[in-house]
């Protein structure tokens, strides 16, 4: 059972030992991988908006009766405020090159970071499964383009199952294609993001060039106003559209760690972060209302159900104009738009999952095998069921913020309020170290998201289930979550740490233990840099410099094995043998271990 056990545990070099709170994606990444520059930030977040989600927000909205440019400007403000908590919370990550489950363990404790996690993994299944089955219509469009019998395949689902068997057949190749990218490691994905970006909007472009060409103009759906609200009704519905445009990438923005810790240059980060939310957000919806509008006159007798998604837009011209340009033009809109797709989904969702899950076991979980469960997964989330609508894909969207809002407050309330930007890495991998708080739970911050977070709920509940009778302040108060559920939880956990203040013994480390910083980076922070550390130094925190020198920790070591014991506790015992760390097991060993040796099936990561 043991050598059964030896063998789940995931790959790892002589650098680092594993154990229940540490394996290496947890560990802060090392200055040779942090590469992301302003067009990689820039990418990141403009993806949001280089998707035919967002190329068809605007339409998707305009049941609520607002006009499109009201919908567009309300998307601008969610926009701002989305910018405003986004930089606000890349901090830990970029002082301390950290990512969202350490910046959690600070927060929540060493225990109670686990329901930030689990909450964060449970929306990145939900997120992932949306974004795959956008990605089926794109991958769709390619298929179309080649084969014309595929465009008119006979539904053979039954009639009860909210997608046809192109679609489902479209799920299967992109959950496919997702696998693939997961070889990559996420530090270098950045190139998969610019490439993607670019093509996405080239396609938007030309997409919209086309309609518009073939319509002879924009179309009265764009000239005229779809207005149909005013007063009190139209201030409720423009911050709703405001709090749901934050709230549907409020994941994304309460893990912003992950990601920031790749930067360069903390300009470049927040000016990619700051550009790529704002203009790709107001460009693409405009030209997915006019590709609406240019669609509807271009095709007489289609409505706006027919053509408010890109896909179906592009079907349209290959439906009625089967020629080669056409073919051509759909096949590079169906890749560009599966690139981004793709980019979008294993940046956004699997790969946070998968950095989430290795918090949870990290000796058994990387980032590899969280984001294929992350994968798996979404099938039981049947999206396809979300796009029944727009009114249900915009519910769906609007509970993300409900949840991650409040997490994402107290982040950044506990960083400048409460610990002023320090924090002492290390002890996020010790049981009963800085961040054990009371019983590992840092209670104060569990009581503000459940504060801020218990009220919002009805108010989802009632999205879902509108006929039921209830009280219309439950809906206003839902209308402005994002705003009113960030204050809550901000001011609830300044309030119960002034007044049950945190004990903080260790501010920071005293040495750049895991090569996070340049040696004039460390010396500004107080710390002696990495390259003046001793081997004895690394094995403080069970590290080591590799090479010849990693067989100074053995089991041997009786001071360093005890030490490594009483911080991790008893599972951390055989965290220091030597054979953690050997990159070759000896024959007596491998002849014991048979099939299930540790050195075996390197491939799995």
């Amino acid at each position: 059972m043991q050598s059964f056990f030896k063998f789940l545990e995931i790959p790892h070099d002589k650098r680092t030992t594993i154990s229940v709170l540490r394996n290496p994606d947890l560990l802060p990444i090392p200055t040779e991988h942090q590469t992301w520059g302003f067009f990689s930030n820039f990418a990141y977040w403009g993806l949001l908006s280089f998707n035919i989600g967002t190329y068809s927000a605007a339409s998707a909205a305009s049941g609520i009766g607002m006009s499109y440019a009201n919908i567009i400007l309300s998307y601008f403000v969610g926009d701002c405020l989305t910018l405003c908590f986004t930089i606000a919370n890349s901090f830990q990550g970029l002082n301390y090159k950290v990512g969202y489950t350490l910046t959690s363990r600070f927060v929540f404790g060493i225990y109670g970071s686990g329901l930030g996690i689990l909450i964060r993994i449970l929306m990145s299944i939900v997120n992932y499964s949306c974004n795959a089955f956008m990605g089926a219509y794109t991958v769709n469009l390619m298929i179309e383009s080649i084969f014309p019998q595929y465009l008119n395949m006979k539904n053979t689902l039954d009639h009860n199952v909210a997608m046809n068997t192109r679609e489902l057949i479209g799920f299967i190749i992109f959950h496919g294609v997702c696998v693939v990218a997961y070889f990559f490691k996420p530090y270098k994905m950045n190139y998969l993001l610019i490439w993607s970006s670019v093509a996405s909007m080239a396609s938007f472009v030309g997409l919209c060039i086309y309609l518009t060409h073939l319509a002879g103009g924009v179309g009265d759906g764009f000239k005229g106003s779809s207005q149909t609200i005013h007063g009190a009704t139209f201030a409720q519905q423009f911050v709703y559209m405001a709090s749901y445009w934050f709230g549907s990438v409020s994941p994304g923005t309460t893990n912003q760690s992950d990601y920031s810790r790749f930067a360069k240059k903390p300009w470049a980060m927040s000016l990619g972060i700051a550009l790529g939310l704002l203009i790709p957000t107001n460009v693409v919806p405009i030209m997915g209302v006019v590709g609406t509008s240019a669609a509807l006159k271009a095709f007489p007798g289609t409505t706006a159900d027919d053509v408010w998604m890109p896909n179906q837009m592009c079907e349209l011209i290959l439906e009625n104009t089967y020629t080669k340009g056409a073919r051509a033009g759909v096949f590079f809109c169906g890749l560009s738009w599966t690139a981004s797709q793709l980019a979008y989904n294993i940046s956004s969702c699997g790969v946070p999952a998968g950095f989430d899950a290795s918090g949870i076991a990290p000796r058994y979980i990387n980032v590899f095998r969280g984001a294929m469960a992350c994968a798996l997964l979404s099938w039981a989330c049947q999206p396809w069921n979300f796009y029944n609508s727009s009114s249900t894909f915009l519910t769906v969207m609007s509970a993300f913020g409900v949840i991650m809002t409040p997490i994402l407050s107290i982040m950044i309330c506990d960083n400048f309020c409460i610990r002023r930007q320090r924090y002492a890495v290390s002890e996020g991998f010790k049981v009963k170290g800085e961040f054990y708080f009371t019983k590992g739970v840092n209670w104060r911050a569990m009581f503000s998201w459940a504060a801020a977070t218990a009220p919002g709920l009805p108010g989802l509940y009632y999205q879902i289930h509108p006929d039921q009778k209830h009280s219309p302040g439950i809906d206003n108060f839902f209308y402005a979550n994002s705003f009113v559920a960030f204050l809550i939880s901000f001011f609830s956990y300044w309030i119960l740490c002034l007044i049950w203040p945190l004990k903080i013994t260790i501010k920071q480390d005293s040495k750049d233990y895991y090569n996070a910083f340049t040696e004039a980076q460390a010396l500004k922070k107080g710390m002696i840099p990495y390259s003046q550390l001793t081997e004895e130094d690394l094995n403080e925190v069970g590290l080591s410099k590799g090479e010849d020198s990693a067989s100074t920790v053995t089991e041997s070591d009786s001071e360093t094995s005890k030490r490594e014991s009483m911080v991790y506790g008893k599972d951390e015992e055989t965290d220091v043998k030597k054979s953690d760390l050997e990159t070759e097991e000896s024959p007596e060993s491998k002849k014991k271990s048979g099939i299930f040796s540790s050195t075996g099936f390197k491939w799995f990561r």
